[in-house]
């Protein structure tokens, strides 16, 4: 049975954002670069759809699929 482990972190006043969404992310953009969840899954632990999270992911220069343009153009049939 899953379960829940709750962390609090002290985080500055000053501080401008979602942190619980930023918490979410960070969670799982760790956990889909140690391998331990596929892309879609890590897009659903960070409460974003599969379009937005390979987004992020492409954002922070990190490679969601290991194909090149030539696998992807020739798996997908373009031309």
């Amino acid at each position: 049975m899953p379960r829940e482990v709750v962390v609090r972190v002290k985080v500055p006043s000053h501080y401008v954002g979602d942190v619980e969404k930023e918490v979410r992310l960070a969670y799982a953009v760790d956990l889909f670069l140690r391998g331990i969840v596929s892309v879609e899954r890590a897009a659903e632990l960070a409460g974003m759809s599969l379009y937005d999270f390979l987004v992020e992911l492409r954002r922070r220069g990190i490679q969601a699929y290991s194909y090149s343009d030539e696998e992807l153009r020739e798996g997908l049939e373009i031309e």
